[in-house]
């Protein structure tokens, strides 16, 4: 690979964590430790004993993951996708590495959805001979995402489309009418459709449907791979386990290859956590914890946005665990890192500047927005946005009022 960009969101986290006492720049539901795991499972002796990993063999396991792990990973889609249609991976960060340098090659053109979660649109461009277009969504108009605009940006050598659906850092979907306009697309140009479910199923708005997988669209058309984990919606970012789910054989054998070559297996202890969570006694349950979670925080953000229309805006999420808010001074947007930056110092509150953590193109990209983590516990979140009202107040009224 050729030199990739710098990954500012995770260096922007770990370089102020330690003067953090209010962290709302994450996006992983609260870490679920073996204790809780035991608590919310809806058979407490059985996870007990499943979760008792003094016996457990550390022994090397299967390159694409154990079946039993693989049978509750396809027990998060319909029928259509088989444990042997998966391959286990080192977290979503591992599946889309593997996708992407499995799949393309010098020469091949990639669309990526933007903004979405850097890696997508890093990975690809770092790659010899790999030229990359990016799909914006347009953020003057509630993130509309322009499917025809979509189809403008492909050439003759265009090789993969990449979306992140729910959109991190965005909070949006993409409508069930917009994801089969794009499979369709996909279809009659014979592009590979790569997509980074990562926060799926952790749709919080009452009032839209869960829409399906997008490999579960169609069953006529394979070159569909999505990836995704425990990381987000379950709580459990410290079992690196994700996945790759396709219904194209050649596909899944070439990412296996390169599994081989970078991470050879899954960890056996990660693996019976993961199979465990994943079970019926867990899974329905971890995830009505933090849907709870996300639509109380959301409500309590949206109440914050309504009392500041002056100084903010935002489309309202509605899967996912983040938000992303512009900031306003006297009708500029403002320098989101600065912001950031005295919201830290001043309040001890830790957001992402949008800029920074999510802009690759341009430094005025998504300038003025911050992007806060919605899945955190309700306390966290009251005090931060008392926190963050005293501080639009000094950041962005008095300022208003000063030019006044």
């Amino acid at each position: 690979m050729e030199q990739i960009d710098s990954f500012e969101l995770p260096k922007w986290i770990e370089r102020h964590k330690s003067a953090t006492s209010l962290m709302l720049a994450g996006s992983a539901a609260p870490s679920l430790s073996i204790k809780d795991l035991i608590q919310i499972s809806g058979d407490n002796q059985k996870t007990s004993w499943n979760l008792s990993l003094d016996s457990v063999k550390l022994a090397l396991g299967p390159a694409n993951g154990s079946e039993a792990l693989r049978i509750q990973i396809a027990g998060l889609y319909s029928d259509v996708i088989t444990a042997d249609q998966l391959l286990a991976t080192n977290g979503t960060t591992g599946a889309n590495s593997l996708v992407m340098q499995s799949l393309l090659r010098s020469g091949d053109h990639v669309i990526a959805m933007y903004p979405s979660y850097t890696q997508l649109l890093s990975v690809p461009r770092a790659i010899p001979g790999v030229e990359l277009s990016f799909w914006e969504l347009d953020t003057d108009n509630q993130m509309h995402a322009n499917v025809r605009f979509l189809e403008s940006l492909i050439k003759p050598n265009t090789r993969m489309i990449v979306l992140n659906n729910p959109n991190n850092p965005l909070g949006t979907i993409l409508s069930l009418g917009a994801q089969r306009e794009i499979a369709a697309l996909a279809h009659s140009h014979g592009l590979v459709l790569m997509v980074d479910e990562i926060f799926r199923p952790l749709f919080h708005d009452a009032g839209v449907d869960c829409p399906p997988s997008f490999v579960e669209l169609s069953e006529d058309y394979q070159n569909i791979v999505v990836t995704g984990s425990l990381s987000k919606a379950w709580g459990l970012p410290g079992a690196r386990v994700g996945w790759i789910a396709t219904r194209n054989p050649t596909f899944l054998a070439q990412c296996a290859e390169m599994g081989l070559y970078s991470f050879m297996a899954l960890s056996t202890l990660d693996e019976a956590v993961a199979t465990e969570a994943l079970s019926d006694r867990c899974r329905s349950r971890i995830l009505k914890k933090h849907l709870e979670l996300a639509r109380t925080n959301i409500g309590l953000l949206g109440d914050f946005v309504d009392q500041n229309q002056q100084v903010c805006s935002w489309t309202r999420p509605i899967a996912g665990a983040t938000a992303f808010i512009r900031f306003y001074n006297c009708g500029a947007f403002v320098d989101d890192v600065d912001f950031c930056l005295k919201l830290l110092e001043r309040h001890g509150v830790l957001t992402a500047p949008g800029s920074l953590c999510f802009g690759l193109r341009d430094a005025q990209d998504f300038r003025g927005f911050v992007r806060f983590h919605l899945t955190v516990q309700q306390e966290v979140m009251q005090s931060a946005l008392k926190e963050l009202s005293d501080f639009v107040t000094y950041y962005c009224y008095k300022k208003q009022r000063s030019a006044g």
